[in-house]
């Protein structure tokens, strides 16, 4: 059987998203692992990897953002 490229993987929709901060630290893991001068020429692993980024970061859940500096009770 084929197996999916993480470019195909990032178009179907097939990357498991456990969490917010698992995939927040998988984006991470994924853009230490790309050198800005590689996205000049991108070689289908960097590509396959920046898929799988922007699928991660596209589907994360949206970020509450609390107000401390309102006393209000």
């Amino acid at each position: 059987m084929h197996k999916d490229t993480k470019f195909m993987k990032a178009i179907k929709g097939d990357y498991e998203l456990v969490g917010t901060f698992q995939s927040l630290n998988k984006c991470i893991e994924l853009s230490n692992q790309i050198k800005l001068t590689e996205l000049i020429q991108p070689s289908s692993r960097i590509t396959g990897d920046l898929a799988e980024l922007i699928y991660r970061l596209q589907n994360l859940d949206p970020f509450e953002i609390l107000d401390f500096n309102n006393n209000e009770a």
